[in-house]
């Protein structure tokens, strides 16, 4: 009897450290695969970035809105006016960002759009010293200076003499991981506040409107797309969107950030190689060599400081009045 206690508590506990690292894979594994998808999506339809991007938005918020009303209907319903344009504000910077990235995404490459992505952590890390919210350090700047110019080194040298090596679509991809960094910046005390599901929830649902006013001067081009595969797969980006908040929020209840981070630097790595495989995109030495100074960036800047600078302290008043709904502190 008491070695059978034992081994029930044994199994309990590695199924209690399996789950959140099948949680996590999940979340790599969807991350990696979306971006391939949409591509796929603009090479056999003539579906606009805004109307993707709408209905990615909207099928995420209509997943979402359903498991919040059972977890957290209690939050959703005290949110005041106010609670719900903050959280619209803060919303636009991420999720409405989308629209963005759909558009470079449609006039660049996959490995393009991974690469620059891939800058995210660093690009966050900076925004984060900028507005106050953390210490800049000499780590910092070497793990940003490795990161984008292994993003450079990529981008530039992998393009052949005929084409142009940066697109204009990459622009929209930096200005994306620009927002999207901005978005994690200044939710970090919005989302303790009101909780990962009715932020989230909040937040797809707003840009969802904006998204679909923007997608009404193209509204005709939606309903002309009939293929079977281009429809299920403007569903899966829409429930892997969603899906990814979900699997995330659980990983972290049992795993560190610094772990999630690190499981995370294999997104871009997944992505190039599905790019390659599946659509064909070519992936040169080049190539290679940018997209592990990237993340070797991104885990210069994620690990642990050892030697840091007072934090800009000019900026601590915007990030006050955008978390906590208040005016500046004196």
């Amino acid at each position: 009897m008491h070695m059978s206690s034992e081994a029930d508590r044994g199994l309990s506990k590695q199924t209690s450290s399996v789950v959140p690292l099948a949680c996590l894979f999940g979340v790599v594994l969807l991350l990696s695969s979306v971006t391939p998808v949409i591509k796929y999506v603009f090479q056999h339809s003539h579906m606009h970035p805004i109307g993707l991007a709408y209905f990615r938005v909207l099928i995420g918020f209509v997943f979402l809105l359903p498991i919040t009303w059972l977890w957290d209907r209690r939050g959703l319903l005290s949110l005041a006016a106010a609670d719900l344009l903050g959280l619209g504000l803060v919303g636009f910077l991420g999720v409405f960002s989308y629209a963005i990235a759909a558009w470079g995404l449609m006039h660049t490459s996959v490995v393009h759009y991974a690469l620059i992505y891939g800058l995210l952590p660093s690009c966050t890390a900076a925004l984060s010293v900028l507005f106050g919210h953390d210490r800049i350090s000499i780590q910092k700047c070497i793990g940003i200076v490795v990161s984008l110019s292994g993003c450079v080194v990529a981008i530039t040298l992998a393009a052949s003499p005929e084409e142009t090596a940066i697109r204009w679509g990459d622009l929209f991809v930096v200005l994306f991981t620009i927002m999207m960094s901005a978005h994690i910046v200044f939710s970090s005390g919005v989302v303790k506040r009101f909780g990962v599901m009715v932020s989230n929830t909040v937040m797809f649902g707003s840009s969802s409107l904006l998204l679909l006013v923007g997608s009404m001067p193209w509204s005709g081009s939606l309903h002309e797309e009939t293929s079977p595969l281009i429809v299920v797969s403007v569903l899966y980006v829409g429930c892997a969107t969603a899906a990814v908040f979900l699997l995330r929020c659980r990983s972290l209840q049992s795993l560190s950030p610094a772990t999630v981070g690190t499981y995370h630097n294999l997104i871009p790595v997944c992505t190039v190689l599905i790019a390659y495989v599946c659509l064909g995109e070519p992936l040169g030495m080049s190539t290679a060599l940018g997209g592990i100074m990237v993340i070797l960036g991104a885990e210069i800047v994620r690990r642990p400081q050892i030697f840091s600078l007072p934090a800009l302290p000019w900026a601590k008043s915007v990030l006050s009045t955008l978390e906590n709904g208040k005016g500046p502190t004196a």
